[in-house]
Formats: structure tokens, C-alpha cells, sequence
């Protein structure tokens, strides 16, 4: 019997709220041994509101060249991984939710053919808002971001669009019941 491997992979413009509902969803589920959060190695020092590991790019580039990640990827002067460990858990069956990036919808498709996308949106003026309010950028970089997430759509049979301009429980609780329906299918 060949188990389902589920990724779920939460993708979305700078600002739109992924890790804010990553960390909603993993505050509910956290007991739920049938779905995985992934915490991704990322080429920055620890900043507020994104657990991730931190490493410098020569580490980075080391592991990428020793397979450690499944997916890795560049985004704003920055390297991010996803790390191995996530084909184990799809080996046998489990669901795991990794925060992506849009640039690599079409790897991720090609390696992992029961990967469900979830396309976190806000509007202009909240993703603005929200990458002032982090204070990670001056005004010239949240600029080209917010040009960049213009600039790409998210389609296809495997997306699920979650806004998330109103309260985070909001799209969080649409994102745990995505979560859910894809547990069940596992077993």
C-alpha cells in the first residue's frame, strides 16, 4: 500500500500573514501526530514573528550541496530551505505544512505531486501596513516587494486562496480545516 504524501506548502506576498497563520495553525494542531510543521533554514539571524533556523550563507551553501533540503530557494538577498527531514514524514503518510515561496510552485509540483498550495492574500494597503509595522526593511525594499507580489499569481486544480485582512483567527481557522481535510485523506 503507498501512503499519500501530503505537503502543504503556504505561499503568499511578504505581509500577507503566512507565519502568523503557520503559528495558529500549529497552536491548535501541536498534539495532532498526523500533521508536521516545518521549521525552515534561512540565511538571516532570528527575527521576530518567524521561527526559523538561522544560518550564514556559507552553511547554506553547504548544505545545499550535501541534498539537505528538498526545496531551497532565493528571495530578497536571502537563502531559504525546507529541510529533508519533511520526505520521511510524507513517506509514511502524514501531512506537513512548510511556508514557501511562490518561485518554487512548479519544483515543489514536480516533486511532490499531492502538494496543496494555500495562497494567503491581503490587499495593498494591509501588506504595506503589515511590512512597515515589522521594521525588517527600509521603505525602498518594501516597495520592490510589494511590486514583486503584483507581479505574480498563484493558480491551478491545487490551490486554496485564503485572505487574510481581518482578524488572524479568521484565515487561521481556513487554514486548519484545509489542514484537517488533508489528514483525513492520509489515513
Amino acid at each position: 500500500m503507498s501512503l499519500q504524501r501530503t505537503l502543504i506548502l503556504v505561499v503568499g506576498p511578504s505581509g500577507a500573514g503566512k507565519d502568523t497563520l503557520i503559528d495558529y495553525a500549529l497552536s491548535r494542531l501541536r498534539s495532532d501526530r498526523r500533521v508536521h510543521f516545518v521549521r525552515r533554514v534561512i540565511s538571516r539571524p532570528t527575527a521576530v514573528g518567524e521561527d526559523h533556523e538561522p544560518v550564514d550563507d556559507d552553511e547554506f551553501q553547504r548544505r545545499v550541496r550535501e541534498g539537505a533540503f528538498a526545496l531551497h530557494w532565493q528571495a530578497h538577498g536571502l537563502s531559504y530551505g525546507i529541510p529533508t527531514d519533511i520526505d520521511e514524514w510524507l513517506h509514511r503518510g502524514d501531512v506537513v505544512v512548510a511556508n514557501g515561496s511562490r518561485a518554487i510552485l512548479s519544483a515543489a509540483r514536480e516533486r511532490y505531486p499531492q502538494l496543496l498550495v494555500v495562497n494567503v492574500t491581503a490587499p495593498m494597503e494591509v501588506l504595506a501596513k503589515r511590512l512597515v509595522e515589522r521594521g525588517r526593511e527600509n521603505l525602498k525594499s518594501i516597495r520592490e516587494r510589494l511590486v514583486r507580489s503584483e507581479q505574480q499569481s498563484v493558480e491551478g486544480d491545487d490551490v486554496l486562496h485564503i485572505g487574510n485582512s481581518g482578524p488572524p483567527e479568521i484565515a487561521g481557522e481556513c487554514l486548519i480545516a484545509a489542514l484537517i481535510a488533508q489528514a483525513g485523506k492520509a489515513n
